[in-house]
């Protein structure tokens, strides 16, 4: 508070002062006037006094009357206070100078006794005044010189030995008064400002604790305080509610008395000036409560620094936790048949080579797929596709061993681990024949599909292993290739991959001199795929690399990236993809319609997992000059199978530039799912194999649905991509999806058509 408020803020509280009183002093100066008049009668003339008396009278009736006045209507405005206030010093000036004015009327000449009378009353009657009027400086000051000072001079004037000495005191009493006035003022003036002070510091607390009861109070997350003694000593609504109980049952709660001590260690490492932490499932002991909770503890300290126990925050992360949980179990088996699914695959299938050489036995991989069922679910609908493929999962479990492994990769696709097989080539296989030929029985037999009966017959492709010396992808390749042997065969057969297939294979080895000379060459182009919000305006494209060959024409990526992983090719193609994608960048950047647009580029393993790939970005986006955070990289969720630690630092080093994040075929089954809080990333992209069949299959659904929870959960943008019908996007965005990818919005077309489609104005 400064002065100026200060000053403003006092004369309130004077006024106030001086009108309480002041009525006392109105009551006392009339009586004192009285027996003056009285005492005076016979010294000085009856008209003079009646005059005098009168007019003191008056004059304190029209003081009293504003001090009635003032009383009844209070003022807080400094204008109408500063003229009530002058009012006043006038009233009082008055006052003192009707006092003042008997010193001429009412002494008597050469009568000391009654000279002395009228001193000793005035002087009586100024200290008075001066106590009562010491509030306000002017008031006190000028009535006490308005009285006395007429009193000294009708003394001097009489110049008598003994009226000029009692003048000398009156003036000496004067001095006296006014030096007894300073000090009264000064106290008075300080004391008020201290009061206002404290006041306003009281205030200033009271809103604090305020706004700190109401911070507590609705805060969204559940706060508690406790002593040394882990006593709760306070505790919010919100905690109540994640418990289930009451505020008044939970306060002064020893929590050493409850059955779950999970959380006794962080509490315990506040009270030990640690910061405390604790996450899981926590079992409320006077209560129903049965919640996941993120719960952190810090020490709690008093104004001398000692600590005296913790505050603690709780989160309720149940519904976080079951999205998660449902994810991650998404993360490793197929929803529908509830068999393994190609991660988990991956990782047995690695477990059984490694066991393989240490056991010094064989195993097979079968590849299965049924005969037909594109015709099934064509005519029937994919509920009934769904159904068999249910069945078909429960004969291949009930088919194989007990330590084997039965998984489910993707449509009608099987594939079974065969294990603890013989160490001899011809035993191994004969065994694995075996066991493939029950599979083809067991399968031909007749499924009950609701009320139709429906016969179908499987293709199945077997290779074995013994050791660490094929791949799991060579694995994968080989039984794959057999599996197609088997149908090129006239189907419903079991086929072991040959070495002859083997040449089948090799002459791709032809498309990576092409590749070379593609890259030489520049035969590739990059198209670009609109991605649109949730109103259908877009907002930015994938670029989608195409490989436009002399003689093949346009080579789709799916049949040369994979060779180019493998080659090591992708680094090359992928830093021409990265750069040719900035310079789009920076041509969109110099037109209005376009600057804002944001461009998605696809980065392979190889490629992020390079020494230098964080130099690389940075280069590409300086040379070009662009805005970094109009590009967006995607990334793919094998990525995140090994060395979580590097993806995250690479991340966040590119995200300190603004490079933006999104999670490519989100939902297939291969993110590690508990690390995927700590990636910096800004979008979740949902696998077009959850939107194909989005309106038929309610597992898809499901899945989309918990994808877009966990999305919300972790407070990530969601798109769909592969979007094909109206009704595909309805349902997406019924379920909280914001953005979209697909041919119902555009396929993907070179640079030219892309920008000749932004200017269409029924797409802006």
């Amino acid at each position: 508070m400064n002065r100026s408020n200060q000053k403003i803020e006092m004369h309130p509280l004077q006024i106030q002062q001086m009108l309480s009183a002041s009525h006392t002093s109105l009551i006392i100066g009339v009586l004192l006037a009285m027996i003056l008049a009285y005492m005076q009668r016979v010294v000085v003339p009856s008209a003079v006094i009646i005059a005098w008396l009168t007019l003191t009278v008056l004059i304190a009736l029209s003081r009293a009357s504003l001090l009635v006045a003032y009383k009844l209507s209070p003022a807080d405005d400094y204008s109408v206070i500063r003229a009530r206030l002058l009012k006043f010093r006038i009233g009082v000036l008055v006052a003192g100078a009707v006092w003042g004015s008997a010193s001429f009327a009412m002494i008597p000449a050469h009568d000391p006794q009654h000279q002395l009378f009228f001193v000793f009353m005035l002087a009586g009657l100024t200290a008075g005044g001066v106590v009562s009027f010491s509030a306000d400086f002017v008031s006190a000051a000028g009535y006490a010189l308005a009285t006395l000072i007429p009193v000294a001079i009708s003394l001097f004037i009489a110049k008598d030995d003994l009226s000029v000495a009692m003048g000398i005191s009156v003036m000496l009493y004067l001095g006296f008064m006014i030096i007894i006035l300073r000090y009264l003022n000064k106290n008075l003036t300080e004391n008020v400002r201290l009061r206002l002070e404290a006041v306003a510091r009281e205030e200033t607390v009271r809103a604090s604790e305020e706004r700190y009861r109401l911070l507590l109070t609705h805060s969204p997350v559940g706060i508690f305080h406790y002593d040394t003694d882990l006593v709760i000593t306070y505790c919010n609504d919100r905690l109540a509610a994640i418990l289930r109980n009451s505020i008044e049952h939970i306060t002064g709660l020893d929590m050493k008395t409850l059955k779950d001590q999970s959380i006794h260690h962080a509490l315990n490492n506040a009270i030990a000036d640690r910061i405390g932490s604790y996450e899981g499932r926590y079992w409320a002991t006077h209560s129903d409560s049965n919640a996941w909770i993120d719960m952190t503890c810090a020490p709690s300290r008093d104004e001398k620094g000692r600590i005296v126990g913790g505050i603690a925050i709780v989160q309720d992360i149940t519904e976080r936790k079951v999205a998660a949980d449902a994810i991650q179990n998404l993360a490793f088996y197929d929803p529908l048949t509830l068999l393994p699914n190609r991660r988990l695959l991956t990782d047995r299938l690695q477990q059984a080579l490694a066991s393989s050489l240490r056991n010094d036995r064989a195993g097979a991989l079968l590849f299965i797929d049924l005969d037909n069922f594109k015709s099934l679910n064509d005519n029937l609908g994919h509920d009934i596709g769904d159904l068999l493929l249910k069945q078909v999962a429960q004969r291949l479990t009930s088919s194989v061993r007990e330590g084997d492994t039965v998984a489910r990769i993707g449509g009608d696709e099987f594939v079974v681990i065969l294990e603890d097989l013989s160490k001899h080539p011809v035993q191994s296989a004969e065994q694995t024949e075996a066991i493939g030929k029950k599979i083809l029985a067991v399968l031909n037999q007749p499924y009950q599909l609701v009320a139709h009966e429906y016969h179908t017959t499987s293709s199945i492709g077997a290779t074995l292993f013994h050791d660490h010396e094929l791949g799991i992808e060579e694995l994968m390749k080989q039984a794959d290739i057999a599996m197609y042997q088997a149908k090129k065969g006239g189907r419903n057969a079991l086929h072991f991959f040959a070495p002859k297939m083997q040449d089948i294979i090799n002459s791709l080895a032809s498309i990576e001199s092409d590749l070379r000379k593609a890259l030489r060459d520049r035969q590739f182009q990059l198209h670009y795929q609109t991605q649109v919000d949730d109103s259908n305006r877009p907002y930015g494209a994938e670029a989608l690399i195409r490989w436009i060959h002399p003689e093949r024409g346009m080579i789709p990526p799916l049949q040369f990236i994979p060779l180019a992983e493998e080659t090591g090719l992708i680094l090359p193609i992928g830093k021409w993809v990265l750069d040719t994608a900035c310079a789009q960048l920076k041509a969109w950047q110099l037109d209005t319609l376009t600057r804002d647009l944001i461009l998605s580029v696809n980065i392979s393993s190889k490629q992020f997992r390079q020494a230098d790939f964080v130099a690389q970005i940075q280069t590409a986006v300086w040379q070009h000059a662009i805005d970094a955070t109009r590009l967006k990289l995607e990334i793919t969720e094998s990525m995140l199978l090994e060395n979580i630690d590097g993806v995250v630092t690479t991340m966040n080093a590119l995200k300190a530039i603004g490079i933006r994040f999104s999670l490519d075929d989100f939902g297939t089954g291969f993110s590690s799912l508990q690390y995927l809080k700590r990636l910096p990333l800004d979008q979740i992209k949902i696998d077009q194999s959850f939107v194909r069949d989005l309106t038929i299959d309610s597992n898809d659904r499901a899945i989309v649905r918990t994808i877009i929870a966990m999305a919300r959960s972790l407070k990530l943008d969601v798109i769909a991509e592969g979007v094909e019908t109206e009704e595909q996007r309805q349902l997406l965005l019924n379920k909280g999806c914001s953005h979209f990818q697909g041919n119902l919005f555009g396929e993907p077309i070179p640079i030219e058509q892309f920008e000749a489609l932004l200017m269409d104005p029924a797409i802006t």
